[in-house]
């Protein structure tokens, strides 16, 4: 019987120049994908947080309807950091929604018409945990009943002018990137890229 005996063969390795060519090519395609990614992750943030306040909006607009009395949004702060909303915190914190931000029935006890810590029979908040991401800013609502501070959008009952404003988003990017939500007298909103006016939007 013959044994036939194997004879040995080339490596199936790569060599140092080959291992170095494809390391290359990779740190290439990597370099190329990562800011197209980033911007993804920002877009993806900015149109939750935009999706988020317009449902917001409509909540409001429909409540006012629903109930026949005035709807607030307006930003607030959680102080305590609880994700609940105290008595003292169910005020609104003027035109920074930047923390979060708050739809609740007004009930003005005193007469005021200042929306005072207590008279918010809150409906739903929504709070950042990354404010610095997306900032929202409030206009300041001026065809609206003097309501202190500025930036509180209040949603009247059918037949009666509610809050006109403009609310804008922006993050890193500025302006370029930022949008805004237009609320009408009528209490509709529609998401735009420039103000009402036209004019590019501003972020601060």
């Amino acid at each position: 019987m013959k044994i036939k005996c194997a004879t040995p063969g080339r490596s199936g390795g790569y060599s140092l120049v080959e291992l170095m060519a494809v390391v290359s090519i990779a740190g290439a395609l990597s370099a190329l994908a990562i800011p197209g990614f980033h911007t993804l992750i920002l877009d993806n943030r900015r149109t939750t947080a935009v999706n988020e306040l317009m449902a917001t909006l409509l909540l409001a607009r429909a409540e006012a309807i629903k109930r026949g009395q005035p709807v607030v949004v307006c930003g607030v702060r959680d102080a305590d950091g609880d994700g609940i909303l105290d008595t003292a915190e169910r005020t609104c914190a003027g035109r920074n929604w930047s923390s979060g931000w708050v739809v609740g029935a007004w009930s003005d006890a005193n007469g005021d018409r200042v929306v005072d810590p207590g008279e918010l029979e809150v409906l739903r908040a929504h709070f950042f945990d990354s404010p610095t991401v997306v900032t929202v800013t409030a206009g300041s609502f001026a065809a609206q009943p003097p309501v202190a501070p500025a930036g509180t959008a209040v949603f009247k009952p059918f037949s009666s002018r509610s809050a006109n404003g403009t609310i804008t988003l922006c993050d890193r990017r500025g302006a370029t990137h930022a949008r805004g939500i237009i609320v009408s007298g009528s209490g509709r909103s529609r998401v735009t890229a420039r103000r009402a006016d036209g004019l590019p939007l501003a972020c601060p």
